[in-house]
């Protein structure tokens, strides 16, 4: 099976749960939407095709990221199950999504093990597959209103400051925060440190 990559790195997670730690990211190409302060407009565009096994000879870590673009674009099953299957860790491989929530997500051996979905206003933030935590870019659009209740309290639910209106995104999300327990200010640890 072949996939449309723009780019496969080792660093380490910047943000949400797995924040620190080191991770290999496959990073597809194409995506759904086109949010105007998006930071991976390249990933828009086509990647180069790689088959399974380029994918998996490029895997260092045991902790691997799939994120976009929108990687629900394709089918990962295949490929996941691969992964999965790698035996050069002293540990099993886990495998995160990043997905902006508008399609199901495969779960599993032959699916993640981890996902975060970072619902978005261009699709109405509707959330179609079962998040293991919530991520919101709060723009000049987001309100708290848009994250269903019934995700307040059982899983981590962050708010990322817009880096294209940074200072301002970062009060809305303390006073937001302030006022709501149940959800947390987010970083972005490898743009503070300078990372890719």
């Amino acid at each position: 099976m072949e996939y449309n990559i723009c780019e496969i790195f080792d660093s380490i997670q910047g943000e949400g749960s797995w924040l620190g730690i080191p991770c290999t990211f496959v990073r597809f190409a194409g995506c759904n939407l086109r949010c105007s302060w998006c930071d991976t407009k390249e990933s828009w565009s086509d990647g180069i095709l790689m088959i399974e096994d380029e994918i998996l000879s490029r895997i260092h870590y045991p902790h691997i990221i799939f994120t976009g673009g929108e990687p629900t674009l394709y089918s990962l099953q295949s490929l996941s199950e691969k992964i999965h299957q790698l035996s050069c860790f002293s540990q099993k491989p886990q495998i995160a999504i990043e997905t902006n929530g508008t399609n199901p997500v495969p779960t599993g051996d032959a699916g993640v093990d981890w996902i975060v979905c970072s619902p978005k206003p261009m699709a109405n933030y509707s959330i179609k597959c079962e998040p293991n935590e919530l991520k919101y870019v709060v723009d000049d659009e987001f309100t708290p209103k848009v994250i269903p209740p019934n995700f307040l309290g059982k899983i981590p639910i962050w708010l990322q400051p817009n880096n294209a209106d940074f200072d301002s995104s970062v009060q809305k999300c303390y006073q937001i925060a302030m006022n709501n327990r149940d959800l947390r200010v987010g970083v972005q640890l490898h743009r503070l440190y300078n990372l890719k």
